[in-house]
């Protein structure tokens, strides 16, 4: 029994010992924009923050007719509110990352 434990104890070490020495995340990797509206820092589980987007809505494909247009904002630091839009074809273009410390820009945007 005390043989099986310091084996099961030896492979938990072993892992969290490789885990820790893992290699640097290079700096153009480590700052990049995840496609589901977050914008990742790189520097742990909690790295990633939205991005605040602006809208234009229009009623129709060829976009000439503007129906509603709008902004979100960020709330509370890491958070973002979204405007209440009309549906139709909507264009979205990136803003700002909505950071802990408030809106930042990112520098490769």
């Amino acid at each position: 029994m005390v043989k099986k434990i310091m084996g099961v104890t030896s492979a938990a070490f072993t892992l969290a010992a490789s885990m820790s020495i893992a290699a640097p995340i290079p700096a153009a990797a480590a700052m990049q924009e995840d496609p589901e509206g977050y914008y990742c820092f790189g520097g742990g589980y909690d790295s990633c923050k939205p991005i605040a987007y602006s809208y234009e809505v229009y009623a129709d494909e060829t976009m000439t007719t503007l129906i509603g247009s709008g902004s979100d904002t960020c709330n509370g630091g890491p958070f973002v509110t979204s405007p209440s839009l009309p549906t139709g074809y909507t264009v979205k273009t990136r803003m700002f990352v909505c950071s802990d410390m408030g809106p930042y820009l990112p520098w490769d945007w």
